[in-house]
């Protein structure tokens, strides 16, 4: 499934527009990523901070207040370089999630951080979670071709007040929990 941009912006001129761009970057990402677990968060990266605002598994990453974000390879890659952070094993997963332990709990191993970017900055990620060894290089590239969509949803969250929207649909909305857990 390749991302129509004219459907992804005629979805933008409607009502919930974030929530229903969104939706429909998570379904094409979910076609190309087969992903088992998906979150989103937005940044503050003046405080160094992230906030989930989409969850597919409420119980295990609830939607939330801010965490810290710290310095470390996923903050080089994704903040810094802007770039798709993605790993095939626990063992790299545990060298930049503090919450590695519970991932692996959850059966999985592998990960890809989608950055949504705008005016130069990481405004949002999308964050995928599979088991061992499924996020390959060519899942990656397959993902990327829905960061337009993506970063799409998070301009439109922006708009209509990210400090305190999440993703959700406004009849499916998730409250914003008061939880740190990890993404």
């Amino acid at each position: 499934m390749t991302p129509d941009l004219k459907h992804a912006f005629d979805l933008a001129a409607g009502p919930d527009a974030a929530a229903t761009v969104f939706a429909y970057a998570i379904e094409g990402l979910s076609a190309v990523t087969a992903s088992k677990l998906t979150t989103a968060s937005v940044y503050d990266l003046e405080k160094m901070q992230s906030r989930r605002v989409y969850t597919d598994n409420a119980e295990a990453y609830p939607t939330g207040n801010f965490k810290r974000l710290d310095r470390n390879r996923y903050y080089d890659i994704v903040i810094k370089g802007r770039r798709p952070f993605h790993t095939t094993t626990i063992d790299e997963i545990a060298t930049v999630f503090f919450d590695w332990e519970k991932i692996r709990a959850l059966g999985l191993e592998s990960n890809l951080n989608l950055p949504a970017v705008a005016g130069d900055q990481v405004i949002g990620t999308v964050n995928l979670l599979h088991e061992e060894g499924h996020f390959t290089q060519d899942r990656v590239e397959a993902a990327m071709a829905w960061q337009p969509v993506v970063t799409l949803a998070f301009l439109l969250l922006h708009h209509a007040g990210a400090a305190t929207r999440t993703l959700h649909p406004a009849d499916q909305a998730i409250p914003v929990g008061v939880g740190s857990e990890g993404c």
